[in-house]
């Protein structure tokens, strides 16, 4: 039986040169004809432009670029045990499917090579006519890649872009809208081979619906991104590079939070909900390997929200302040689940509580710094993060001891100077009376 790839390209070569019609070919592999008609149909459906022509040598290291892509593919899908017949059938129609979609990729490329519209298409935003195209070449791009790591790392980019296209788009007037359409087979086709929309095809998409078109396709590839992570065997460094990836989306967020405008606010705070659940799932899953590292990544991300919580009360706007301490909060906890989930499962706890501790300091202080720039209602926000802090710092030196491990580390935490006698002591009391709960 000729292999897979010679088959589709003997095809269209028939075809393209008239020595044989569509039919002919699906003649030729009936068991095929099911699968190969609309691969076929779309490769076909692609015809280069009159101006521009890859040259020869070109078509030629393409389609050596093609095999080898093919047979690597191939040949790292090969089991070694012994498979059954259902099995062989299995794996043989996985690894075609494969072969084809690879090649059908490489022919989009190498017919889209000359015309720039793939090109065009990447400073293009959600709700524009080739924002499909776009979308179209990322695609291309997760087919050709057959190392797991480097699909990580490509969700990863995508996820950036997305988030490039949220500042554009959040900065942009409330009443602009875009013309898109609706399949993106069909703009990817015409848009390649330069055939206009007519106005009935066309539609607009208002400024909030193209915003959330860039917030559901963060949340996709950053959602993509992690679960591929989790599934490379010894993949502790896919899983930081994603956790350091989010970690960096934080500060991209706070950055398009502030330039965005005021209707465009509520896309940019769900935006920071779905980065903060793909932290906490990413440290989690680095946790499982490496829970010393997830904790240093955590306190970075603690501190950080504090930078922000900081910035944002130097501008008088108790608001942000808030925000950003419930996000300090939240991470906080979860840098006690790591040290809990470490514990359960038999390993060392030990650095990661000496690393929570010391960290409160520097919290602490960043924290009465806070406090003195905000306004009276939005102090009690202040000094209720400073009492997890100190209910933090009591837990993590809770576990020191049972560990005779407490070391230098002060069993009360020094609070600020700037903070009044009364509200030291309310803070203390209550992260005193929390701690003493227990835990593990």
């Amino acid at each position: 039986m000729k292999k897979v790839e010679e088959i589709l390209i003997q095809c269209i070569d028939d075809i393209k040169s008239g020595k044989a019609t569509l039919q002919d070919c699906l003649g030729r592999y009936p068991d095929m004809r099911h699968e190969l008609e609309p691969l076929l149909r779309v490769a076909l459906s692609i015809k280069e432009p009159t101006d521009t022509r890859p040259s020869d040598a070109f078509k030629v290291r393409a389609r050596v670029n093609l095999m080898e892509h093919i047979h690597a593919s191939q040949t790292k899908k090969k089991a070694v045990r012994i498979p059954s017949q259902a099995g062989i059938r299995h794996g043989w129609f996985i690894g075609w499917t494969r072969a084809v979609s690879i090649a059908v990729a490489v022919i989009l490329v190498i017919s889209a090579a000359g015309t720039g519209t793939a090109y065009a298409a990447q400073s293009s935003l959600p709700g524009d006519t080739l924002y499909s195209v776009k979308l179209g070449t990322e695609q291309l791009q997760r087919i050709i890649t057959l190392d797991d790591a480097a699909e990580v790392e490509l969700e990863l980019k995508f996820a950036s872009t997305r988030l490039d296209e949220l500042e554009e788009l959040t900065s942009m007037p409330a009443d602009q809208t875009a013309m898109t359409t609706g399949s993106y087979d069909r703009v990817l086709a015409m848009s390649i081979i330069n055939i206009p929309l007519s106005e009935p095809e066309k539609n607009y998409a208002t400024q909030s619906e193209r915003i959330a078109i860039a917030v559901t396709g963060y949340e996709k590839n950053l959602n993509l991104a992690i679960t591929k992570s989790q599934r490379i065997i010894d993949g502790e460094t896919s899983l930081e590079m994603v956790a350091l990836a989010i970690l960096n989306h934080f500060d991209r967020l706070d950055e398009i939070e502030d330039g965005a405008s005021e209707t465009a606010q509520e896309a940019v705070i769900n935006s920071k909900e779905i980065a903060m659940n793909g932290h906490i799932n990413a440290l989690q899953n680095l946790a499982e390997v490496n829970p010393v590292r997830a904790t240093e990544i955590n306190i970075q991300a603690i501190q950080g929200r504090l930078n922000r919580a900081e910035a944002e009360a130097a501008k008088g706007n108790g608001k942000g302040v808030e925000d950003a301490l419930q996000e300090y909060e939240k991470l906080r906890r979860f840098g006690e689940e790591i040290s809990n989930s470490a514990g359960s499962r038999g390993q060392d706890t030990k650095a990661i509580d000496e690393m929570n501790a010391r960290a409160t300091t520097g919290h602490l202080e960043t924290l009465g710094t806070i406090y003195g720039n905000v306004p009276e209602e939005t102090k009690g926000a202040v000094e209720q993060a400073m009492g997890l802090a100190v209910e933090e710092h009591g837990q993590a030196v809770q576990g020191l001891q049972q560990q005779g491990a407490q070391g230098d580390i002060p069993t009360e935490p020094p609070l600020p100077e700037n903070i009044p006698d009364d509200t030291k002591k309310n803070i203390q009391g209550s992260g005193s009376n929390d701690s003493g709960k227990g835990r593990r």
